[in-house]
């Protein structure tokens, strides 16, 4: 299956949502951060949730390493938050997992299995949780009609 990864940046709410679908190869993923960087409205400090649900992670532990590397030499995208990744396979969770404790970012990362502990981790309120819900929706329309 193709990757396909789209965000959205929420400034008002100081969060960006990514979600990720297909076969996910760091490559994938390294690109993705890197446009990301490019967003001028995007904020190393925002708040991200990334909803790795639909996708099939296909890359290794040094690869892991590469993209905290990149995370760490990319000033742009090394900031202070809190990341939360949402998942529902072990293959999904394995990977997060890997990343939490390889990593050596400023950021604080929490593996969730429900969008109600990944809103809760970013500190995004109550009222929100329809808002992220509806655009996490919007988000997984887009990318299955490209």
């Amino acid at each position: 299956m193709k990757s396909h990864i789209n965000y959205k940046i929420f400034t008002d709410k100081k969060l960006v949502l990514e979600y990720f679908c297909g076969n996910l190869s760091w490559k994938d993923l390294m690109e993705n951060k890197r446009k990301l960087a490019l967003e001028k409205n995007y904020d190393p400090t925002f708040n991200i949730i990334d909803d790795v649900r639909d996708a099939f992670i296909v890359y290794s532990e040094d690869d892991i390493i590469k993209f905290a590397d990149l995370i760490n030499s990319t000033k742009k995208l090394n900031g202070n938050r809190k990341t939360a990744i949402l998942t529902d396979t072990p293959n999904q969770l394995i990977n997060s997992i890997t990343l939490d404790t390889v990593k050596h970012t400023p950021f604080k990362l929490k593996t969730v299995s429900t969008l109600e502990a990944a809103t809760k981790w970013v500190n995004a309120v109550s009222s929100d949780f329809q808002f992220i819900k509806a655009s996490l929706d919007e988000l997984k329309k887009e990318a299955i009609n490209s």
